[in-house]
């Protein structure tokens, strides 16, 4: 049974990206539907976070607003990295946290990149009232924590060796 996951990992990896642009579009949508037309933020847990409807044409902290072409063409050539990293990603249970987490972030990328073709901005919804903190949304959640997990997988399980495949030797096949 593991052995049938871990072949069908690049199955798994597709449905975690969908899922996780799904979740993304779907909170977006329900955002637009419920606090696009609100002044006042709505409280969750109060003093802690709530929700206030916001349409940043940047990045992280509205950085390069209005440079929208060049976010594109940065995050794209970011995502087509992963997604080369994940094809090239051997397919064994060693490596599949690895793939799970490039799935995570691509998803996250990917929810991002479609508010920014389809609408010219990123919808963000999620606010914390405890510290000074930039409003964000689901997709940002996905690529933050994914990056987090990436991280300590790369500090406290993977070795350097183990990403020789990355980078394919000469004579040798990609994909």
């Amino acid at each position: 049974m593991k052995d049938k996951i871990i072949k069908a990992r690049p199955l798994i990896s597709i449905l975690i990206i969908l899922v996780c642009v799904g979740i993304d579009q779907l909170t977006k949508l329900l955002a637009i539907n419920n606090l696009r037309d609100l002044a006042d933020e709505i409280p969750v847990i109060n003093k802690v976070f709530g929700l206030y409807y916001v349409e940043n044409k940047g990045i992280s902290f509205s950085m390069l607003s209005s440079k929208m072409a060049l976010i594109i063409i940065i995050t794209s050539i970011i995502m087509l990295i992963l997604i080369y990293v994940m094809i090239r990603t051997p397919k064994t249970k060693y490596f599949m946290p690895f793939s799970i987490v490039l799935s995570v972030i691509v998803g996250g990328a990917a929810g991002n990149m479609i508010d920014r073709i389809f609408r010219g901005f990123v919808i963000d919804f999620i606010m914390l009232d405890f510290i000074n903190f930039p409003i964000f949304n689901v997709a940002d959640i996905f690529v933050c924590v994914g990056l987090f997990i990436l991280v300590i997988l790369i500090i406290f399980k993977y070795k350097d060796k183990d990403f020789d495949f990355i980078i394919p030797k000469k004579g040798e096949k990609v994909g």
